[in-house]
């Protein structure tokens, strides 16, 4: 994740804060609920930088999927909602 939505001016903007919501509310699961060790880089002064980074065998994991399927979800909402603010890009790696 990168960027600022740019819907309203820092602090006011329903759209930045909805992500970043759904985002650390994922990153706070998976870390509460399963065992999979990862690791988050986030950087404010690049831009509200934020990744998330599993191992291999992580992935395969029946509730990490869930609660990034679920985040995805919510992103996707948002992105219907505010098309112009907001674009998920996806990407094989």
């Amino acid at each position: 994740m990168t960027g600022h939505a740019g819907y309203a001016k820092s602090g006011e903007d329903i759209v930045c804060s909805a992500v970043s919501v759904l985002t650390l509310n994922t990153v706070n699961a998976i870390e509460q609920f399963t065992e999979i060790p990862f690791r988050v880089e986030a950087d404010e002064k690049k831009g509200g930088f934020l990744k998330i980074l599993f191992p291999l065998e992580g992935m395969a994991d029946h509730d990490t999927q869930l609660l990034l399927k679920t985040l995805e979800m919510g992103l996707s909402a948002i992105e219907t909602e505010y098309n112009q603010y907001l674009t998920l890009n996806y990407k094989e790696v």
